[in-house]
């Protein structure tokens, strides 16, 4: 990162603390009180995300930085919407996320209408059910390379059709806890049920999932592969 866009960068951290860090009225003595702690908590918060982007964006390649879109209004909103999630979760993964998903802004700008929808569902998930969908990704891509050079009738079915138990073994979680973070990937729109196509009642649900285009675009967006 050059020196103008440190400074750049300096500027934005202090007008973006000054944002989210705005303090609400208090009502009496408690609320003002609970109020002040509580923009302490954040105000901390605020200072240790900045302080590692920072580290991490000095480590990075100064080439491989958008320097123009760094002092952008549209990258000085994205920022905000980042730090305002940041600031009101003590989740480790979830901060880390969200410092991933702004560094590869600054190198891929991420052109969409869902941003802001899309950091919406990384507040509200983890990081094993963003595993359980690359998972889905990379079977629906194996499967496509399947069907191309053979066909699906050798190994597509083993994939995205797989049980239950294979999949939950497959990524070492009990049936319970797999069950659940599907059923929430699913209600999200990220993940479908294929058996609720095939109106196939012989078939246990969420044994037959798939990653939906919708939920493709969202790991793009959160892995940072903005191109594929």
């Amino acid at each position: 990162m050059n020196s103008d866009a440190k400074v750049q960068w300096e500027q934005l951290v202090v007008a973006l603390g000054k944002v989210v860090l705005s303090r609400t009225p208090g009502v009496g003595l408690v609320a003002d009180t609970f109020f002040e702690y509580w923009n302490l908590i954040k105000e901390k918060r605020a200072h240790r995300f900045f302080k590692d982007i920072m580290i991490d964006a000095e480590s990075m390649d100064p080439n491989e930085i958008d320097q123009e879109y760094l002092v952008s209004e549209e990258f000085l909103d994205f920022s905000g919407s980042i730090l305002r999630r940041a600031v009101t979760t003590a989740s480790e993964e979830k901060v880390r996320r969200f410092k991933k998903i702004l560094l590869n802004e600054m190198k891929h700008p991420y052109k969409s209408d869902f941003k802001e929808t899309f950091l919406d569902i990384t507040s509200c998930i983890n990081e094993d059910q963003i595993q359980i969908l690359n998972h889905f990704w990379e079977v629906k891509k194996c499967e496509s390379e399947n069907s191309t050079e053979q066909g699906v009738a050798d190994g597509g079915d083993e994939g995205a059709r797989a049980s239950l138990n294979h999949e939950r073994d497959l990524l070492g979680f009990d049936e319970s806890k797999y069950l659940f973070y599907v059923q929430d990937l699913v209600s999200k729109s990220l993940l479908y049920d294929e058996n609720i196509l095939l109106f196939d009642g012989g078939t246990k649900p969420y044994t037959n999932l798939r990653i939906t285009p919708f939920g493709e675009e969202f790991l793009r967006f959160v892995e940072g592969f903005p191109d594929q």
